[in-house]
């Protein structure tokens, strides 16, 4: 890994905004690419919606696509942190994954943004992390000292070293796997970041207003365009409808 130190305090701003205006490109993209979407949205569950009281076709978009845009969005936000880390924190590069060099020990880390994940994706998260471990010992056997981190960005500061316990024969192959837990700003720090959150705020905002209008564009795209798929097909407006169209898309693929 490369020895060049990382940016100075002023030098920090820019890449945030380079990397964070990135993000706002690629949300934009997602938003303008609306012939695509309406199908996904009509893979979701109706019934589900139906059930939580959505009546009509309206209702339907506003939910199924908020779903959706929801881990799209999660996505694109967890690799906007990893690439601004990777950028500004010294001997660290980026990729599937951050790889920071610390006093002759290899680092490979997980980074989410948040603490809001359920057990199946922890275990996923630290499946990864076991196979990348595996395949460095193996790639590189005269290396020693490689470790595993699942590194949170947001949340109350934590550093702890965990040990999973599979209670599922699904995740018996990471029983008593090992890796530091670093949380907040136990893990900025560590990681060597100089990030603000009310200074990327403030970058954010130019390219907010470009995303709020395009994702408003994009919702009422929807509605309009799955009224008109709904009248085509001879149905109403409510959330039956919304079924039997879900219904005969499926049958004809």
């Amino acid at each position: 890994m490369s020895d060049t130190p990382a940016p100075q305090s002023g030098a920090v701003d820019n890449l945030y905004t380079a990397t964070f205006a990135a993000y706002g490109r690629r949300r934009l993209a997602y938003y303008n690419d609306r012939k695509t979407l309406l199908p996904k949205l009509l893979q979701k569950d109706v019934l589900m919606y139906a059930a939580r009281g959505v009546r009509d076709s309206d209702g339907f978009i506003d939910a199924a696509f908020s779903a959706h845009e929801s881990s799209s969005e999660e996505t694109m936000w967890g690799h906007a942190w990893q690439e601004a880390i990777s950028k500004i924190s010294t001997n660290t590069v980026g990729g599937g994954d951050l790889r920071t060099e610390r006093d002759g020990t290899l680092w490979i880390i997980q980074v989410k943004t948040g603490v809001e994940q359920n057990s199946a994706a922890e275990a996923q998260d630290l499946r990864l992390l076991k196979t990348k471990l595996r395949n460095e010992r193996d790639h590189h056997p005269g290396r020693h000292g490689v470790k595993a981190m699942l590194g949170i960005v947001r949340g109350a500061a934590r550093s702890e070293w965990r040990q999973y316990r599979a209670t599922s024969e699904a995740n018996k192959d990471i029983d008593d796997f090992q890796y530091q837990y670093l949380v907040g700003s136990a893990f900025l720090s560590w990681i060597s970041t100089e990030f603000d959150a009310n200074t990327l705020m403030g970058h954010l905002t130019s390219v907010a207003n470009d995303i709020e209008d395009a994702r408003r564009g994009c919702l009422e795209s929807l509605k309009l365009q799955l009224r008109a798929d709904l009248a085509e097909a001879g149905l109403g407006l409510d959330i039956g409808s919304v079924l039997a169209l879900q219904q005969r898309s499926t049958a004809t693929q």
